[in-house]
């Protein structure tokens, strides 16, 4: 009885492993995160020619004095858009319906009033969601402020002075241009993008826990504010961080009022110097640093949701 040879056996052995290493090899190079090595990559070559270069160093230095605006735009315009945002939620959240019959004139009035503001702000709502951010900023810029500010020093402070006895009061000093203007318009933009986030939470709660709240005696108000509110928020947070990431982005849109953010400086000293690849390389790298960082918090953030739901 002949003996099987081993080496053979023990060469298809050496093959399959080697082919099983391959394999490995290769799904590990399709697993890489090669855009981030990519985006790494670049944000390594501008610092460096921020540290080096002195043309892009002195582009830094220029538009390092508008990255404190650009952050105050961004989180101040955000921090109204959520107040905004969670009340037009509330209201929308729950849809009017007619008074039953025979009820008191209080009951009556009340869903009366309920029903023209849910028509309102759902007016405010598909309005801001159906015109550029753009378009709207310069509405407010040149036809809202204007106005308003025109109406304040017309009614309201020659009022103001008769009541104190201070002629000398000034009038208001608003311009277009103003961070109040992109802040006002931003957060209205923003605030009605939120409403819908906000929406979709509230009313992605069980209607058994309203039953449970509304059987313990609470009232509207409370059942909203100790049930409702909390559970929404915290399903919402990973859609509103998304949210304030584009937030800062969206910033870079109030240079068509002349408020000096980072994009606005870029643009001067780009048209003066005509450095316009240095100049926006630069302007890139900075936006591109705010928002991964901003992007990384929102991820830890989701990551902590979900470890505290388990």
């Amino acid at each position: 009885m002949a003996i099987p040879d081993a080496e053979p056996r023990a060469g298809k052995v050496l093959d399959s492993s080697r082919s099983t290493g391959s394999r490995i090899r290769l799904r590990f190079l399709f697993l890489l995160p090669w855009w981030l090595f990519a985006l790494v990559g670049l944000w390594v070559l501008v610092v460096i020619l921020i540290a080096l270069d002195e043309q892009y160093s002195q582009i830094y230095a220029q538009l390092r004095e508008g990255i404190g605006l650009t952050l105050y735009l961004a989180f101040a315009a955000y921090a109204i858009a959520l107040g905004v945002g969670l009340f037009v939620g509330l209201v929308r959240a729950n849809r009017p319906t007619p008074p039953p019959h025979g009820v008191g004139i209080v009951k009556i009035l009340r869903h009366t009033i309920h029903a023209l503001l849910y028509n309102l702000l759902t007016f405010y709502v598909e309005f801001m969601r159906g015109i550029p951010t753009l378009v709207f900023l310069l509405i407010a810029g040149f036809i809202i402020v204007p106005a308003l500010r025109d109406a304040i020093n017309t009614q309201f402070i020659p009022l103001i002075r008769t009541l104190l006895n201070d002629p000398e009061i000034p009038d208001l000093i608003w311009r277009g241009r103003d961070a109040g203007t992109a802040i006002a318009g931003l957060a209205l933009v923003y605030g009605a993008f939120l409403s819908e986030i906000f929406r979709g939470g509230i009313q992605s709660i069980e209607k058994g826990q309203l039953e449970a709240a509304r059987s313990l005696g609470m009232t509207f108000l409370q059942t909203m504010r100790f049930v409702v509110i909390p559970q929404a928020v915290r399903r919402v947070l990973p859609p509103l961080g998304n949210d304030f990431v584009a937030m800062i982005k969206d910033t870079s849109l109030v240079t068509i009022l002349g408020v000096d953010e980072i994009t606005q400086l870029a643009r001067r000293w780009s048209g003066s110097t005509f450095l316009y690849l240095q100049t926006y390389l630069v302007l890139s790298l900075i936006y591109l640093t705010m928002t991964v960082l901003g992007s990384l918090l929102v991820q830890l953030l989701e990551r902590h949701l979900r470890q505290s739901e388990r």
